[in-house]
């Protein structure tokens, strides 16, 4: 069996072409294709849809008595502490240690 050079380097020739990738030119490239904008999400109505309501001054003074309630019922333990040491129902050393969580109580 003889075969040519030729037909077989031609054969290999056109194999590798269409396994090359093509050659850039420099025409732009085509635009691309129309889409659709996507639609505008929608506010929700929940409780974060207002920011300035988390700094408003009612809520600033929400967590002000808030906080000066959790104040006086803390001063009113510590006083219970104190008057319990005094009736010498707790040692010495309950008064001088940190105030128990409120669980503890």
């Amino acid at each position: 069996m003889e075969i040519s050079i030729v037909p077989a380097a031609l054969l290999v020739l056109c194999c590798s072409g269409f396994a090359t990738p093509a050659v850039v030119t420099a025409v732009s490239p085509a635009p691309p294709p129309h889409r659709k904008p996507l639609p505008k999400p929608v506010p929700s109505t929940g409780p974060s849809a207002d920011h300035g309501a988390l700094y408003s001054r009612r809520a600033r003074r929400l967590v002000q008595s808030y906080l000066r309630l959790k104040v006086l019922e803390m001063r009113k333990a510590d006083l219970e502490r104190a008057r319990l040491v005094i009736e010498r129902k707790l040692g010495i050393r309950a008064l001088l240690s940190e105030t128990p969580p409120p669980a503890a109580r």
